[in-house]
């Protein structure tokens, strides 16, 4: 690394006329300290005011949108299955006990192609791997109504 020659630090220097001396103080909102903590909170609602202090009783309700279930039916599978809380339909399906094929887990490969009977699934990734029409990845999906399938081979 080279060193700055000395005529180019001599050029720049700061005015001490050019800054605005001024005294800031900062102050600190008043928060209630009268917290039960016998309480529990299994849940953060933030206040409307104050951003920094949660409050115990929530602020806005939003009703309606709660996680859907869906129900998947595996050709060959007696059982029923759902799909609700996993993070794509191989993940929920293998928790199910219902065994799969795959390679990548991640929609490269196709190793998990499975046959859409009936349904419609959305994608978290745009696949990589071909799939004709008919075919879903169930690693990179999630159902957008109940599913009909059948595993291949």
């Amino acid at each position: 690394m080279r060193d700055k020659p000395d005529d180019l630090e001599s050029d720049f220097h700061l005015e001490d006329d050019a800054i605005d001396h001024q005294d800031f103080q900062l102050e600190s909102p008043e928060v209630s300290s009268n917290v039960d903590e016998t309480l529990p909170q299994p849940e953060l609602f933030l206040p409307l005011g104050n951003a920094e202090a949660p409050q115990q009783e929530q602020q806005l309700e939003i009703q309606g949108f709660e996680k859907p279930v869906y129900a998947v039916q595996v050709d060959g599978i007696p059982k029923p299955l759902a799909f609700h809380f996993a993070s794509n339909l191989l993940e929920s399906l293998e928790a199910q006990g219902v065994q799969l094929p795959y390679q990548c887990r991640e929609g490269y490969c196709g190793g998990c192609r499975t046959d859409l009977v009936e349904g419609e699934v959305a994608y978290l990734q745009e696949p990589m791997a071909w799939i004709n029409e008919g075919e879903i990845l169930p690693c990179c999906c999630v159902p957008k109504t109940p599913l009909k399938l059948k595993l291949k081979g």
